[in-house]
């Protein structure tokens, strides 16, 4: 698929520092407890639907992706990075991964039980939520189940050098109310809100929000 103007730039930075993510983060070791209770609930929640089918989007070298597997979910990792997702395909040979973006995923409208967006949207600016709200809503199945996790804050910084590698990606910050906003306007439920305290090595409270989309037909429901 072509990928146009930023999002091209923030892949080719992801292809370029894909080998050493996958070094860094190889599993979910790196997770605060908090973040993985979180993981663990979306879990639960979405093995028990019949489909059990999740979207890992945002998916990076495969690690939640591997993680959902291993827990009993039918899961498809997209990522803007091909080099990602060929780092991905190496270390997780078993499991599917594509290319594609968070407000173009390569899904059927009310195909998936749940999407995890795990660290993905700290790309896109509070003005592309919005659109990425819209296709959450459409690729959820009604009653699904999205995990949306970022660093809390205004404004946005830049990343220098990430992963050791002369590339430079710029990260926004998101108001955890905010995000909860763009899909409670659309129907969603606020499910479950974390938001905690930096960690050490962390600049920035993360926060995790579980939202649910409306399980009627209708105007905000499909």
């Amino acid at each position: 698929m072509t990928i146009p103007g930023k999002l091209s730039d923030i892949g080719s930075a992801y292809d370029t520092v894909a080998e050493s993510y996958a070094s860094a983060l190889p599993d979910t070791s790196f997770e605060a407890a908090e973040d993985m209770a979180m993981i663990e609930e979306f879990t639960a929640r979405v093995r028990s639907t019949p489909g059990r089918r999740v979207i890992d989007a945002g998916c990076g070298t495969g690690r939640m992706s591997a993680h959902l597997t291993a827990a009993g979910l039918d899961v498809t990792g997209v990522d803007l990075s091909p080099g990602m997702v060929r780092a991905a395909r190496r270390m997780h040979p078993r499991l599917s991964f594509t290319v594609g973006e968070l407000a173009s995923l390569p899904a059927s409208d009310g195909s998936a039980d749940g999407i995890l967006a795990w660290y993905s949207i700290i790309h896109s600016s509070p003005a592309e939520l919005p659109g990425i709200s819209r296709e959450f809503r459409r690729a959820l199945h009604p009653g699904g189940l999205a995990l949306i996790a970022f660093q809390a804050g205004s404004g946005s910084r830049t990343m220098q050098r990430p992963y050791g590698h002369d590339v430079e990606l710029r990260a926004e910050l998101h108001a955890p109310e905010d995000v909860a906003r763009g899909f409670t306007d659309l129907g969603f439920s606020l499910e479950a809100q974390l938001v905690r305290a930096a960690r050490d090595g962390e600049r920035y409270p993360q926060a995790a929000l579980l939202l649910r989309k409306p399980p009627a037909d209708g105007p905000n429901g499909r």
